[in-house]
C-alpha cells in the first residue's frame, strides 16, 4: 500500500501530516504504553500496592523500538503479546503481576484507538471552523456578484455568489457541532476480559480508576463486538468528505464553463501552457470518492462474529487510519482551494 502521507510528491496534494502523525508507529506505541500504565495504576490503586506508580512510570517510558513488535505481530496477529513480554522483562520478575494483569489485547488497542480518534476529531473541529470562516470571508468579498446556477449539469437560472457559497457553508455548523459531541462520546475505555465479560469483583471501582487515569469514561461494559463508536466516527468523516467534495465538484463545474465564472491560481499544464486546470478541486473530488469506498469497508468491518473477530478487526486497522487521513486532507485541501480563488461570479 502506498503511504500518501509520506509520499515524496503526492503527500502535498493528497496527504495530511497532522493526522498521519497521530497514526505513526512510534506515536501509537506511546499510546499503548500509556494505556498499559493507566491499567497498572488502576490495579495498584485497588490493591493498595505502593510499587504500582513506580512500575506504571517505568511502563510509560519503556524504551521499546516499534520494530521490536514486528515478529510478534506476524506470529500472534497483533502487537500486544510481544509488547507485554517486553514490558515484563523491563520491570523485572518481581513486578510482572502489575503488568497487563486482567487486561486483554483488544482492551489495550481499542482504548488506544479512542485516544487517537479524539485527537482526529479535535483537528477536524478546528479545520471545519477555519473552512467556514474562509467561506464567510468569500461571501463578504464576492457575495454580491451574479452567477448562473446549474441543475443536472445544465445552465438553469441566474443566482448570486452569496447563494452558491451559502450551500457550501450549510452543512458545516452541524458538522462542527457533531465533531465536538463525538469527542465526548468516543472518550470511553475498552475493558471486558477475554470474551468481553468483566469479572464483577471490584469491576466498577477498577473500571472507574482505569478510565480516570486516561481522562476517559467507563461505559460499564465491553464493546468488543459493538463497533458503534467506530461507525459513528466513520459516518461523520463520510459527511465531511461529502461537504468538501461538494465544494470541489462545484468549482470544477464552474471552471469548465469559463474563466468569467471563476478564476484561481495554480493548475498548470506541461503540454498546454494556456490552461489553468482545477487541480485542487479535482483532488477534492477524488478524496471524497476514495473516502466513500473506505466507509464501505468500515461498515463491513463492524460486523464481528462471536465474541471477538480477528478478520473484522484487521479490516478496521487497514481502513480507519486511511479514512481519517483522507478526510482531514480534504478539509485542508478545501481551505487551500478557497485561498487560490481570485474571482468568482460576474459584477
Amino acid at each position: 500500500m502506498i503511504d500518501i502521507a509520506t509520499h515524496p510528491w503526492l503527500s502535498g496534494l493528497l496527504g495530511d501530516a497532522d493526522i498521519a502523525a497521530i497514526f505513526q508507529p512510534d506515536v501509537e506505541l506511546k499510546r499503548l504504553l500509556k494505556v498499559e500504565a493507566a491499567w497498572t495504576r488502576a490495579i495498584g490503586h485497588i490493591a493498595k500496592d505502593d510499587a504500582a506508580e513506580q512500575i506504571a512510570s517505568a511502563i510509560e517510558t519503556a524504551p521499546i523500538d516499534p520494530s521490536a513488535l514486528k515478529e510478534g505481530t506476524t506470529q500472534d496477529g497483533l502487537p500486544i503479546p510481544a509488547l507485554v513480554r517486553l514490558l515484563r522483562d523491563h520491570v523485572g520478575p518481581d513486578h510482572t503481576a502489575l503488568v497487563h494483569k486482567g487486561l486483554t489485547s483488544q482492551d489495550v488497542m481499542d482504548t488506544s484507538l479512542v485516544l487517537a480518534l479524539r485527537q482526529v476529531l479535535s483537528v477536524l473541529d478546528a479545520r471545519l471552523a477555519t473552512l467556514d470562516r474562509q467561506l464567510a470571508t468569500m461571501q463578504d468579498r464576492f457575495g454580491g456578484r451574479s452567477m448562473l446556477a446549474y441543475t443536472r449539469m445544465q445552465p438553469a437560472l441566474e443566482t448570486s455568489v452569496h447563494e452558491v457559497i451559502r450551500r457550501w457553508r450549510q452543512p458545516l455548523q452541524r458538522l462542527i457541532r457533531d465533531a465536538r459531541d463525538l469527542q465526548s462520546q468516543v472518550g470511553i475505555i475498552q475493558w471486558g476480559g477475554p470474551i468481553g465479560v468483566r469479572d464483577q469483583s471490584q469491576a466498577e471501582t477498577l473500571g472507574a480508576a482505569f478510565a480516570q487515569n486516561l481522562g476517559l469514561q467507563d461505559p460499564g461494559q465491553a464493546w468488543h463486538t459493538d463497533r458503534t463508536i467506530v461507525l459513528d466516527v466513520a459516518q461523520l468523516l463520510s459527511r465531511i468528505s461529502i461537504a468538501t467534495g461538494k465544494i470541489g465538484e462545484d468549482v470544477a463545474l464552474f471552471a469548465a464553463t469559463g474563466a468569467e465564472n471563476i478564476s484561481f491560481a495554480g493548475g498548470g499544464s506541461s503540454a498546454m501552457p494556456h490552461k489553468n486546470n482545477p487541480v485542487k478541486a479535482e483532488a477534492l473530488i477524488a478524496l471524497a470518492d476514495f473516502t466513500a469506498t473506505l466507509a464501505g469497508a468500515i461498515n463491513r468491518s463492524a460486523r464481528h462474529e462471536g465474541f471477538r473477530s480477528g478478520r473484522a478487526w484487521t479490516l478496521e486497522w487497514l481502513t480507519l487510519p486511511q479514512l481519517c487521513i483522507a478526510v482531514d486532507a480534504g478539509t485542508q485541501l478545501g481551505g487551500q482551494l478557497l485561498d487560490d480563488i481570485t474571482s468568482i461570479g460576474t459584477i
